[in-house]
């Protein structure tokens, strides 16, 4: 049948919304389920259930090819913008965990869907008192994570982190010092923590070391531990709330719970150059805007 012929009889087919094709390539492209819940004046929404690492990395690579927002799926959706498409991510299938042997310390090896009820069995007591059913990458994402006082990440019991960042490289953050941590292998990691260090030099900064809580959302003050303590580059994800990488795996160690400095009412200038850095940050993990940003101080 010609196709003019073809055309008259069962009318010409609609070319796929830019959404419709994102879903119908992720589909194609992941082993998980997605669950799309359609699009209204081409914003578009839908949730990724993953059964495979692989499988957030392609969706990071489509969500960056079609300017979707990736985030975790616990994100409120007053949260999500209203002017970009989303894609939720629902980790719970990715609960993998394995005691890491070979270590002074005893460490687990943890996907971010794990429970914190399971890492409580497993011998992580600080997650005692947590939400049994509350995910590993929605702990680190949320305040909890974030819990500790200045300068004093290792109260996190985060030992390292292997982040899929917003350029689609897979990196190792943990520990940083002559004698230990690995190089800086990639070129993404010899940009991206230089200008971290860059930012720690400010004279707003310095002036925060002498308190007891960090005034911004991003822990940059990882970069500047309470001594004895040495520089690891996981504390820089605690509280990240999914805005500057996907978390594919964390090494956790056992701690006590640490006593929480009490919430102090900052100066407005304080806060201030805080969002200011909390946006620079934010611009050095995810240039492009792949992962959901904050949108207010309360998010």
């Amino acid at each position: 049948m010609l196709p003019s012929r073809r055309a008259f009889l069962f009318g010409r087919r609609t070319a796929p919304t830019p959404w419709v094709a994102f879903c119908q390539r992720l589909t194609r492209l992941c082993e998980g389920r997605l669950d799309d819940d359609g699009e209204a004046a081409g914003i578009g929404r839908a949730t990724l259930r993953p059964t495979r690492a692989a499988d957030v990395r392609h969706a990071r690579a489509l969500c960056a090819e079609y300017g979707v927002r990736l985030t975790l799926a616990a994100v409120s959706p007053l949260t999500l913008p209203a002017d970009r498409s989303a894609l939720m991510i629902d980790p719970a299938a990715l609960d993998d965990l394995q005691t890491l042997p070979g270590t002074p310390t005893r460490r687990w090896r943890a996907g971010p869907g794990c429970r914190l009820g399971q890492l409580t069995q497993a011998g992580l007591a600080q997650f005692a008192g947590a939400p049994r059913h509350q995910t590993l990458a929605e702990w680190l994402a949320g305040p909890a994570a974030a819990a500790w006082p200045l300068g004093r990440g290792g109260a996190s019991g985060i030992h390292s982190v292997d982040a899929l960042l917003a350029d689609g490289t897979v990196e190792p953050f943990g520990p940083f010092g002559e004698n230990d941590g690995q190089p800086l292998r990639t070129g993404t990691m010899q940009r991206l923590i230089p200008a971290l260090f860059q930012l720690i030099q400010d004279d707003a900064v310095q002036e925060w070391r002498t308190q007891p809580i960090w005034p911004g959302r991003y822990r940059l003050d990882a970069l500047l531990p309470t001594p004895p303590a040495s520089i690891n580059l996981a504390h820089l994800l605690c509280g990240h709330g999914g805005t500057l990488a996907w978390i594919e795996h964390v090494v956790l160690f056992a701690v006590s719970p640490v006593l929480t400095p009490r919430e102090e009412a900052f100066d407005p200038k304080v806060l201030l150059a805080a969002a200011r850095l909390d946006a620079q940050v934010k611009t050095i993990f995810d240039p492009t805007g792949v992962f959901l940003a904050f949108t207010n101080r309360s998010a």
